[in-house]
């Protein structure tokens, strides 16, 4: 049995020497069918994709966007451009998700065998280190943070990093309750369920709402440790391991703090928070320890701000 699969990738900026690495792998290893969402690169990557576009036209369609419209938007419209295509799979990229060789092969062969209800793969990302410990601890909530954290902060965590239950180094493949966009395969007709992701997040955390919807239909996200991505690009958030979150946000863009914050409150308040007054006490803390590192910094109030909107339900886009 050979499956068609539809590779969706969203860029922006300067990044087309990421881009032209991850559709080069994707052309190597049999895909067929790609589909870019140019969020308004830059002129240079602008004309670099244009001519690769060209010289793959049998295999590549673009969908350009005058303005970058965000995670959310881009991923929405590659979604429903690969519905489009003569395929039955989709695979979802970020632009510098880079796959190995037998990558998609992997998937194509768990898939073949998978468990009743499962609905979509995850292919593994080494940078991702807590997707592989959810499977190996057996629990397919360790990506979400515990109920009532706040920001992915709880007390108990350090208690239960302590008593954690022994790896199962031998595991290959297992639940997650989410995923991020980078590595997922399904099938095109798991859209019909749970529709596309909600354009009003722009970014960061739309991935989690929207993969999430999977688990809270009853059904499953497996990780497949043997189909591995790599990341040839760091994300900001783990760039340095060594540094603290407190740091990192001091650190950061203000639009990636704002965000980064709102959109990861407006998930914790829809399915994670039970106890409200566990979830202040964490949420207290957390904002104390956050003033000790950047009260002078520009993104401090960027990141009230963006706590307020979160508090209100406004998903108006940052400013």
């Amino acid at each position: 049995m050979i499956f068609a699969v539809t590779v969706v990738v969203v860029t922006y900026a300067d990044r087309f020497h990421l881009l032209k690495q991850v559709l080069d792998a994707c052309l190597d290893i049999g895909v067929t069918s790609i589909i870019v969402v140019d969020n308004d690169s830059n002129e240079k990557s602008k004309k670099q994709l244009i001519h690769y576009s060209h010289t793959q036209s049998e295999h590549i369609n673009v969908i350009w966007n005058s303005a970058n419209l965000g995670s959310a938007k881009g991923y929405q419209q590659g979604l429903k451009a690969a519905q489009k295509e003569n395929s039955d799979f989709i695979w979802l990229l970020d632009d510098d998700n880079r796959p190995r060789p037998s990558s998609l092969k992997k998937l194509v062969d768990f898939w073949k065998v998978k468990p009743d209800h499962v609905e979509a793969l995850l292919s593994f990302r080494p940078d991702r280190p807590q997707y592989k410990q959810a499977i190996q601890e057996n629990n397919s909530d360790l990506v979400l943070s515990l109920k009532n954290s706040f920001l992915g902060f709880h007390l108990k965590e350090k208690l239960l990093k302590i008593f954690k239950p022994k790896d199962r180094n031998d595991v290959k493949f297992g639940q997650v309750a989410y995923a991020p966009y980078g590595g997922m395969f399904f099938k095109k007709s798991t859209l019909e369920e749970i529709g596309y992701p909600n354009e009003r997040f722009f970014l960061y955390s739309d991935d989690h709402d929207w993969s999430y919807r999977i688990t809270m239909m009853g059904k499953k996200i497996f990780l497949i440790l043997e189909s591995v991505i790599d990341d040839i690009d760091t994300s900001w958030a783990v760039k340095d391991k060594k540094s603290t979150v407190f740091k990192r946000i001091k650190e950061a863009a203000s639009f990636r703090v704002y965000y980064t914050t709102r959109n990861r409150m407006l998930f914790e308040k829809k399915y994670l928070v039970t106890n409200g007054v566990v979830y202040r006490m964490n949420r207290y803390i957390y904002t104390f320890i956050l003033s000790l590192y950047a009260y002078n910094a520009p993104t401090y109030k960027v990141f009230f701000k963006a706590m307020r909107d979160a508090d209100n339900d406004n998903l108006e886009n940052f400013k």
